[in-house]
């Protein structure tokens, strides 16, 4: 897994040209590597866009207009689960007992690597999908835009995060271990209509992540 050190110095809200900052993070991530325990789970449904979400082929329908929307001509999709692991969560929680930096300096490192895990997984499955001259949307995910976060509850027995790869979900839907990513990917068979960044498709303007100019 690909560790992108300027993508966790975005998520310490540090600049680019941070020296100290670029130490800090390359400092806490050979401390974090070796607790990476990295896990996914994927299901490919067919699903049906409804004028408020998306209904797939087991029954479960997720209420979303902009999810809807992002969908448009899909008639399949990708449901996605992952996790760098509970060991991951316990070295973030060690290391900010012993020094705020490092502790703020992790969460940002988790961020980075779960998001790296991400691309290179659909990196790998866009290669068994391009057999069959399909082409995956950007991942749009419970808490983007008007896709409430409750509906983790909808899609987590769907992909039996649990039993599947130690994924479960608080009372208050936060995910633990906590550097976890759920996610929707449209498959579709135009492959321009697939370049879009994920924070294009996201209404929180005021997003302190919030990547412009792309």
């Amino acid at each position: 897994m690909q560790f992108r050190q300027q993508e966790a110095l975005r998520y310490l809200k540090a600049q680019k040209d941070d020296k100290e900052a670029a130490i800090l993070v390359a400092t806490v991530y050979l401390k974090m590597r070796n607790e990476v325990q990295a896990r996914h789970v994927v299901q490919r449904q067919h699903c049906q866009i409804t004028p408020g979400g998306v209904l797939l082929e087991c029954g479960t329908e997720f209420h979303s207009a902009q999810l809807a929307r992002h969908l448009q001509g899909c008639e399949e999709v990708l449901l996605l689960g992952a996790t760098l692991g509970s060991r991951v969560d316990a070295c973030i929680r060690r290391l900010a007992i012993l020094s705020v930096a490092e502790g703020a300096a992790a969460q940002a490192v988790g961020a980075a690597l779960i998001e790296s895990y991400l691309d290179e997984l659909q990196e790998k499955l866009q290669q068994q999908l391009d057999q069959e001259k399909l082409y995956q949307k950007t991942r749009f995910s419970p808490g983007y835009g008007d896709w409430a976060l409750e509906e983790q509850r909808l899609l987590f027995p769907v992909l039996d995060c649990a039993k599947r790869i130690g994924l479960t979900l608080t009372e208050g839907c936060m995910m633990a271990p906590s550097k976890s990513v759920t996610a929707i990917i449209g498959l579709i068979r135009e492959k321009k209509t697939c370049i879009q960044h994920k924070c294009e498709q996201c209404s929180n303007v005021g997003c302190e992540f919030r990547e412009t100019g792309n």
